[in-house]
């Protein structure tokens, strides 16, 4: 004999169950739409990103250190590593 279980908690039991799958499945629908883009505007946006890095590098200038910056640089980083070794 197969019982049948009218109440209210099979109910809010089988409620649950229904607005899990509908917000797992709204979920998964809104991620694969947002992350689909076009090929054409993501290498439009790459393309960006390289030109605009391109531009900056182009504008940065080679500056020699002196001996005694290079003296300074090095008993830094030799300090900071005595610190951490203590």
């Amino acid at each position: 004999m197969i019982k049948k279980n009218n109440s209210r908690r099979a109910f809010f039991k089988k409620a649950v169950a229904v607005v899990g799958v509908v917000a797992a499945a709204d979920y998964t629908r809104t991620l694969i739409s947002s992350s689909s883009g076009s090929a054409s505007d993501i290498n439009e946006s790459y393309a960006g990103d390289v030109n605009t890095q391109d531009r900056i590098m182009s504008q940065k200038q080679l500056v020699l250190m002196t001996d005694n910056e290079k003296k300074l640089v090095l008993d830094e980083l030799l300090n900071n590593y005595h610190k951490e070794l203590a």
